[in-house]
């Protein structure tokens, strides 16, 4: 009989508790971690975030800056074919003496209906304008000093106010643009101080002001190599691969409403550089900058009963213009709002309503030499109480990307 107190000795590995240790559910898993990381960037990111739960190893995967670059990649290229979200900015009036001082973003998903979605940008400050999208995130701020600077990224349903510099020059105005570093895996907030032409001023250089947000060093004030140009808009009028553009006056050849140059902030360089428009002939007529079927696109257009629209796209070696299609006729229209990078073309009619075009590619017409697409129109969107002509149209693909700091809506 074994003495009291002394039973059977418990052995090394005969743990209960060791051999029902859940084990991760990767652990045993057939495929390699980079198939599986392939996998996931190919899932639709309301269904990747939920994925976020099954593993630490997985949770930590989504967030890794290689993974949020590659899946944005991955939801850009399918977004082109079927349908992204499109955030459309309006102004609705809310005040008694008639002033438009509030605005509202509106989410559009097809087939979903729109929906408003929270404002992350301050009640209190009345002007708003939006630079972006680059990897999913926007930037809100108010002209004309591009200050109240807002990231926002609404796939997340994040946001984060950014300090602006201390430096104010009231006479200046301050055009915002948005870009991406590849290499740092980082996004660039860019204050270009734009200060108009006038009788017997000296051309000088540019001055500019850039912050990367992912190491939080505040702003860096900059001089462009490039010598004096002036840009009259609060924003970028494109972004094309990461970089922003704006469409410029030539100092020497200053007309307002004419514009001469093409700028883009090219990132490996931290510089500016200047483009050349094509040459689209003379007479009056109307200019958009455009993602068109992933491409730098130049849509024209004169206002008649039933416009057609030039489309011209640039060779991103050489950078040259040539012409690609003309689209149309497209009637009923009184602005063109942009285009979605599917080719779906956005305008507004008279009465405030949005308007999306389709252009149907079996339908190819050779007329004098050009390829003709026609247009027709298979959605419209009322924004409720919106202000007529102010609607601004951002085609922006889901994206991972957060800003340290960022808060929920």
């Amino acid at each position: 009989m074994a003495p009291k107190g002394k039973g059977k000795q418990k052995g090394k590995g005969n743990s209960k508790k060791t051999e029902n240790r859940a084990q991760e559910p990767t652990s045993n898993c057939i495929f390699k971690p980079e198939i599986i990381s392939n996998i996931l960037s190919w899932l639709p990111l309301k269904t990747l975030l939920q994925y976020r739960s099954v593993c630490k190893q997985w949770r930590k995967l989504i967030y890794k800056p290689d993974f949020v670059a590659t899946h944005y990649l991955h939801s850009s290229s399918l977004q082109c074919t079927d349908s992204s979200m499109i955030i459309i900015q309006s102004r609705v009036d809310k005040s008694n003496d008639g002033r438009f001082d509030h605005n509202v973003l509106v989410q559009y998903k097809p087939p979903l209906p729109p929906i408003e979605v929270k404002n992350p940008y301050s009640n209190s400050l009345p002007k708003m304008s939006i630079a972006g999208p680059v990897n999913g995130i926007l930037c809100i701020f108010q002209p004309p000093l591009g200050d109240a600077l807002t990231l926002w990224n609404p796939a997340m349903n994040k946001s984060k106010m950014v300090m602006r510099s201390k430096t104010i020059n009231p006479s200046q105005k301050v055009s915002v643009g948005l870009a991406f570093d590849s290499q740092k895996k980082d996004l660039l907030i860019l204050r270009i101080f734009c200060v108009p032409p006038f009788p017997g001023c000296t051309k000088t250089n540019v001055e500019f002001e850039i912050r990367e947000m992912k190491y939080l060093l505040g702003w860096k004030k900059m001089k462009s190599k490039r010598n004096y140009f002036y840009i009259d808009r609060p924003s970028c009028d494109a972004i094309f691969k990461a970089e922003p553009y704006w469409m410029a006056y030539d100092y020497e050849k200053y007309i307002p409403g004419k514009y001469e140059r093409l700028v883009r902030f090219k990132v490996s360089k931290m510089d500016f550089e200047w483009l050349l428009l094509p040459f689209v002939g003379v007479g009056d007529y109307y200019a958009n900058l455009a993602n068109f079927e992933d491409s730098l696109g130049f849509l024209i257009w004169w206002k008649r009963d039933n416009s057609y629209i030039d489309v011209w796209e640039v060779d991103d070696k050489k950078f040259q213009w040539r012409k690609k299609c003309k689209l149309g006729p497209l009637s009923g229209f009184g602005r063109i709002l942009g285009c979605l990078r599917n080719g779906d073309i956005v305008a507004e009619n008279e009465e405030g309503v949005v308007l999306f075009y389709a252009v149907n590619k079996l339908e190819l017409v050779v007329q004098n030499d050009e390829n003709l697409y026609p247009c027709s129109v298979k959605k419209t969107l009322t924004v409720e109480n919106s202000e007529k002509g102010s609607h601004v149209i951002f085609d922006c693909p889901e994206g991972l990307l957060l800003i340290e700091g960022m808060l929920t809506v």
